[in-house]
């Protein structure tokens, strides 16, 4: 257990655990819970996806609209907000001390993940902070007066409903407990799930305030979880189109005791001398010129070290991200020869990789469902930490066939495996004309259907087509293998294998052992490192979440990072781990000695 602390003292977090399996996890029971991707209610955020990605190929971007702060003016109300001198070139200048910040991003998703995350992420912490010639010198970490979050800030979509519902409750419950204390401010920059919504959600919580927010206002935002969900929503919203009216959104979405400043959904400001941050926005496609302009001129004649805030990994998996990469390249910036500090999310695991002298730091633990680190790594420089780790994944990643087959995930995949046999067994098994021709025909469409699933524009096509084919063949036969089964097994308890419930349950029993060979493709594509995200989707799993606390030093020298987390956030005996600990030197340092 951590050591003992007074109530509202520093939380000691104890050394992060050894990579190795860990099965029993608890999860959320209270609405609204997990997504369950592959059941009905993801067809909301996939149906968003469409209408969202349809609207960025017309070329109908919200950011059109929008006038991004000039960084100087940013850095100025900031400072403003914090209680600093708003005449200085940097935050750590008008503050006159070390600047605090905490970064999480792809929240809002179980809401009890999420008011667990949030008592982690708002409380204070007592860590080794070791210097040279003193390793037992420790620091209290207190809360950061900057909040940034990194994308995606609820699921399956982030719209005002979601993002009240999985974030700005859960976590508003935590912060009404707290003493207000000093001023906080509000970044974010938007994922694709914020996209979907058009940024109305993300709009109404990270937008500089215009005037007062009426108490209406807030009030309508601070209440409890509306449990009408999307669904009834979508009810609401055909009704009010019916008769010409408009369904009420809340008009704000307030974290207590935070401030939002950014104007737009991309922004760049003077942190330390010599240390400025960036936070780009790439819709669902691209980096647009606007943003390449003002970014440039953010860099100026010369330019400083960077701290960059990305949406999109340009690392992940240990391998380049095309999405990340593009980012970088559209800015003119190099991870490697600017020698960047990243910070990222998108990835559900903790990874931090030193890259050509840059950082990159993953950091998606905070509440979506978990990703796996990287299991086959053949030829693969290992990243410097991890969390979980291989092990831990690969013991995940075997639990999803049956965590499928048994609904974890929702009960999609059930169905479509029934259409699949539907034919064979209409046309084949209940005539009693089964034949190799069917069974070839409904292995041809599965091997198909599962090379798209698993990603046919890879560059591991021919890797993932062989693991379609191979699927797709257990597909094909599986009805005529458990028909055969059950024409031995079912007299024996009093069931003829061609009668109305002998034929019920062997079709029951294809669709659940057909369920089970869609997880194991599914889980095969994980283990071999060939796709890594929906097997993982589908599995759901609550732990390893986790922030990042930075320390960025008064002179801009360095830059010292903190990560927090909890292995089984819900676990009532789970306690807060200390992740990883690291410094980055700004090569943008003008070469002043650091300040002790």
């Amino acid at each position: 257990m951590n050591p003992p602390t007074t109530s509202t003292g520093p939380v000691r977090p104890l050394p992060c655990p050894p990579d190795a399996p860990k099965l029993a996890f608890h999860r959320g029971r209270q609405f609204p819970q997990a997504i369950a991707w592959f059941g009905a209610r993801s067809f909301w955020g996939h149906l968003w996806h469409l209408a969202a990605s349809v609207i960025a190929t017309e070329d109908i971007d919200s950011r059109d609209w929008m006038r991004a702060d000039d960084p100087d003016d940013l850095t100025r109300d900031m400072a403003c907000e914090l209680g600093g001198d708003e005449n200085a070139p940097t935050l750590t200048d008008a503050l006159d001390e070390d600047l605090f910040i905490d970064f999480i991003a792809d929240t809002g998703d179980c809401s009890s993940v999420s008011k667990a995350v949030a008592r982690m992420l708002f409380a204070e912490y007592d860590v080794p902070d070791p210097e040279e010639g003193d390793p037992d010198r420790r620091i209290v970490l207190p809360r950061g007066q900057i909040l940034i979050f990194g994308g995606d800030t609820a699921y399956p979509v982030a719209s005002e409903l979601e993002i009240h519902n999985r974030v700005i409750v859960p976590f508003n419950q935590v912060l009404k407990k707290l003493p207000y204390g000093k001023s906080r401010v509000l970044l974010g920059i938007p994922g694709n799930h914020d996209w979907y919504a058009g940024l109305d959600g993300f709009g109404r919580m990270f937008r500089r305030r215009r005037g007062e927010v009426n108490r209406a206002s807030r009030v309508l935002s601070e209440e409890k979880i509306d449990r009408f969900g999307q669904i009834g929503h979508f009810i609401q919203w055909v009704e009010a189109f019916r008769v010409g009216r408009f369904v009420g959104k809340r008009s704000v979405l307030p974290l207590e005791g935070y401030t939002p400043v950014q104007s737009a959904s991309y922004w760049a400001l003077h942190l330390a001398p010599g240390l400025d941050i960036w936070g780009p926005d790439r819709q669902l496609r691209a980096v647009d010129f606007r943003q390449q302009t003002y970014f440039a001129d953010a860099s100026g004649e010369r330019r400083p070290g960077l701290m960059v805030i990305l949406a999109d990994p340009a690392y992940a998996f240990l391998e380049p991200s095309h999405a990340g990469q593009e980012i970088l390249k559209a800015l003119n910036i190099s991870l490697e020869g600017d020698k960047l500090l990243i910070l990222t999310g998108d990835t559900h695991h903790y990874c931090r990789e030193d890259i050509g002298g840059g950082m990159h730091v993953t950091a998606g633990g905070g509440g979506a469902f978990l990703h796996p680190a990287r299991i086959e790594r053949r030829g693969r420089k290992p990243p410097d930490v991890e969390f979980p780790g291989p092990l831990a994944s690969l013991a995940l990643a075997l639990q999803i066939p049956l965590q499928i087959a048994h609904g974890r995930t929702g009960f999609l995949v059930h169905v479509a495996v029934g259409l699949l046999y539907a034919p064979i067994f209409t046309l084949e098994i209940m005539r009693g004309t089964e034949s190799l021709f069917a069974a070839a025909m409904t292995a041809l469409i599965s091997a198909v259907i599962l090379f798209f699933i698993g990603g046919f524009r890879s560059e591991r096509a021919v890797r993932i087509g062989a693991l379609a084919a191979w699927h797709g063949l257990i597909f094909g036969f599986l009805p005529f293998i458990i028909h055969r089964l059950g024409i031995v097994l079912l007299p024996k308890i009093g069931l003829a294998p061609m009668g109305a419930p002998g034929l019920a349950i062997t079709f029951a029993l294809a669709d659940y052992a057909g369920t089970i060979n869609f997880g194991w493709f599914l889980t095969a594509l994980t283990i071999f490192g060939l796709e890594h995200h929906q097997a993982f989707g589908a599995l759901g799993h609550p732990g390893y979440k986790h922030f990042v606390r930075l320390r960025v030093r008064r002179d801009g020298s360095r830059v010292d990072g903190w990560v927090l987390g909890k292995v089984d956030p819900l676990g009532k005996k789970d306690q807060v781990v200390l992740v990883d600990r690291f410094t980055w030197r700004n090569p943008g340092h003008e070469g002043r000695a650091p300040e002790p």
